[in-house]
C-alpha cells in the first residue's frame, strides 16, 4: 500500500497562491499531525514502513513528527514537491488576477496544462510524481508519502483514470491519509507520456 499524507496546516493566509513557497506548519498543523494523523497511522500497524517526503519545510516537519514514533528514517524526494507556480508563487490571488488577467482566465479553463509564468502545469507534476511512484509500487514494504494536495490530486486522477482537468474534485484535507493500492497503479498500466 501507498499512504499519501498531506502535510499539516501551514502559517500562510488563505487566498495566497502557494506552490513551492517554503513555509512551516502552523501550531494547529503540528497539533493535528501529532494528535490525529499519527494515531490513525499507528492504528494501521504497518510493518517496516518507509517514509518518503517532499523536501519542503511543511512536509519535512510532518514527516519528522511521524518518524519520531515510527523511527524508520525519512528519504527526501524532490519529485514530491508541490506544483511550481513560478512568478505567481507566494502572491495573493487578487494580485495575480489584476496583473495577469488573461493568464488567470486561461488557468481556470485549463487546469491540467496551464503553466504560470516560469512555472509548471499539473500534468508536469503528475509526470514527475509518477516517475518516483511507479518504482515504489514494486517494493514490498508499505510506503508513506508525505506530500502536497496538488501531488495527491494528480495521483488520484491517474489511478482512478479521472481526467486531469477534474483534479479539483479531489479534496485531500491537511493531515489526511489517502490509501492507494500499489496494484492499482500497476494494473492501470500507467505510463509516462
Amino acid at each position: 500500500m501507498l499512504y499519501l499524507i498531506r502535510h499539516g496546516e501551514t502559517v500562510l493566509h488563505k487566498g495566497t497562491c502557494i506552490g513551492q513557497t517554503d513555509i512551516p506548519l502552523a501550531e494547529n498543523g503540528i497539533t493535528y499531525i501529532s494528535e490525529k494523523t499519527l494515531p490513525q497511522l499507528l492504528a494501521l500497524r504497518l510493518e517496516q514502513p518507509r517514509i518518503v517526503s517532499s523536501p519542503l519545510h511543511r512536509t519535512m516537519q510532518t514527516a519528522e513528527i511521524l518518524d519520531n514514533k515510527l523511527e524508520t528514517g525519512i528519504t527526501q524526494e524532490p519529485s514530491l514537491r508541490e506544483i511550481n507556480m513560478g512568478t505567481w508563487d507566494g502572491l495573493p490571488f487578487s494580485d495575480i488576477k489584476k496583473r495577469w488577467p488573461d493568464a488567470y482566465e486561461q488557468r481556470g479553463t485549463n487546469f491540467a496544462y496551464f503553466r504560470a509564468p516560469m512555472g509548471e502545469s499539473f500534468f508536469d507534476v503528475q509526470q514527475r510524481a509518477l516517475e518516483i511512484i511507479l518504482p515504489l509500487c514494486h517494493e514490498p514494504e508499505p510506503v508513506i508519502l508525505v506530500t502536497h494536495a496538488g501531488v495527491i490530486r494528480t495521483l488520484l486522477c491517474a489511478v482512478n483514470q479521472t481526467p486531469l482537468q477534474n483534479l479539483f474534485s479531489y479534496k485531500p484535507a491537511t493531515g489526511s491519509i489517502t490509501l492507494i493500492s500499489k496494484q492499482a497503479f500497476l494494473t492501470n498500466e500507467l505510463c509516462l507520456e
